[in-house]
Formats: C-alpha cells, sequence, structure tokens
C-alpha cells in the first residue's frame, strides 16, 4: 500500500483548513459585515474545486455528479435524521449550548452559509478531493454487515469530524465540542459510503446538506 498517497492527501487537505483559517483572521476585520467562518468556507470551496479539477485532468482522482434516484437518497437521509436525534437527545441530557457561529447568523445567513455554502465547501474538500484522492485504497476497509467501510471513506469522515475540534477557539464548550466531532466522524463516513456506493459526489452533499439544515431546524425549537 502506498502510505505516501494517504499522507500527500491528508496533507493538502490539512493545508487547504489552514489557508482557509488564514484567510479568515487577514480580511474578517476588514468586512465585518460578513459572518464569521463565511470567509474560510469560501476558501475552502475555491480551492477544493481547483484541486478536484486539476487531479481530474490529471486523471489521478475521477470525480463524478450524476442524477439522484429518490428511492436510493431515502435511507440516508433516515440515517441523518435518526443521528440527529440521538445527538438532540445527548444535547437535552448535557444540557448543551448551540452552536457559537450560527447564534450570530440570521436565519437566511444560517441557510445560506451553513445549510448550503458550508455543506458544498466541506464536502468539495473531504469527499470530492481527499476520498477520491484516495479512492486507489478501496480494497482496505472494515465489513459491516452486508456493507463495508473502506479506508477511504474511514479516513476523510475522521479527518472531517476532528476538524470540528477548531471550534474551541470560538468559545464553545468542550462537552458540545465532542459531541460535534462524534456526529461529524458518522456523518462524514454516511456521506462518504453513499458517495462512493453510488460513484456521485451529490449524494455526498445531500446528506451533509440535510446534517446542517435539520440541526438548526432542531436547534431552533
Amino acid at each position: 500500500m502506498n502510505k505516501f498517497r494517504i499522507f500527500l492527501g491528508v496533507l493538502i487537505t490539512l493545508l487547504v483548513l489552514v489557508f482557509s483559517s488564514g484567510v479568515e483572521m487577514i480580511f474578517k476585520s476588514e468586512l465585518n459585515s460578513i459572518p464569521a467562518g463565511v470567509i474560510s468556507q469560501a476558501t475552502i470551496l475555491v480551492f477544493s474545486a481547483l484541486l478536484i479539477l486539476l487531479f481530474s485532468r490529471k486523471r489521478i482522482i475521477e470525480f463524478n455528479i450524476g442524477r439522484v434516484r429518490i428511492k436510493q437518497i431515502i435511507y440516508p437521509i433516515a440515517l441523518i435524521v435518526l443521528l440527529l436525534i440521538l445527538r438532540q437527545l445527548f444535547s437535552i441530557l448535557f444540557r448543551s449550548e448551540d452552536h457559537p457561529i450560527a447564534e450570530s447568523m440570521s436565519v437566511f445567513q444560517q441557510l445560506l452559509f451553513i445549510a448550503i455554502l458550508a455543506s458544498l465547501s466541506e464536502e468539495l474538500l473531504f469527499r470530492g478531493f481527499l476520498q477520491n484522492f484516495l479512492n486507489p485504497f478501496r480494497s482496505f476497509g472494515i465489513p459491516f454487515r452486508k456493507a463495508k467501510l473502506t479506508l477511504p471513506v474511514i479516513i476523510s469522515g475522521t479527518l472531517f469530524g476532528l476538524m470540528h475540534f477548531a471550534l474551541m477557539g470560538t468559545g464553545a464548550s468542550f462537552n458540545y465540542v465532542i459531541q460535534i466531532v462524534i456526529f461529524g466522524i458518522l456523518m462524514g463516513m454516511i456521506a462518504g459510503y453513499f458517495q462512493e456506493k453510488y460513484n456521485n459526489f451529490i449524494y455526498a452533499f445531500i446528506v451533509h446538506m440535510t446534517a446542517n439544515f435539520a440541526s438548526l431546524l432542531l436547534s431552533a425549537i
């Protein structure tokens, strides 16, 4: 197994995250009217799209977008809803606070920047680029009943979840961040599994958007 490819894929992903955070810090003071996190998410989107375009042209990765069948999307959406209900129960049990960034946004901004922009940018980076970059390692993984969590799905999902430790810098409590990290890992693996199963990025995006939208809805109740 070419471990260097795994190292390179993870390194590029981390560099995009660090660079986007740097861009946010540089321009946020000059653009106070833009909600926190929007600049970094926009930066992630641009660089992820460029990486996908570059590596696709060199035939290093395969990035596919296709039609989505309603019957095929019901199951992943149901899994996400179940996962969110469980997370909501834990939030109530441990009296967790709301997302610190979402609290500073209007309802329209939450829908636009969290449900859509964040879902698209993060999926382009973690599933569109990283998971597809690690696609040669699909033969490695963990069997789960009739399914299989492959190494690319595990790595991209785990790294996506761990990324949310950055919320500690926004003043969020450790208890809240741990819940988000665990939920992020599971959600990332669900998104990655169905992208891989149907060889279609749209499934991953829909899973992520459903998770973010439903989270905002539940927090408003």
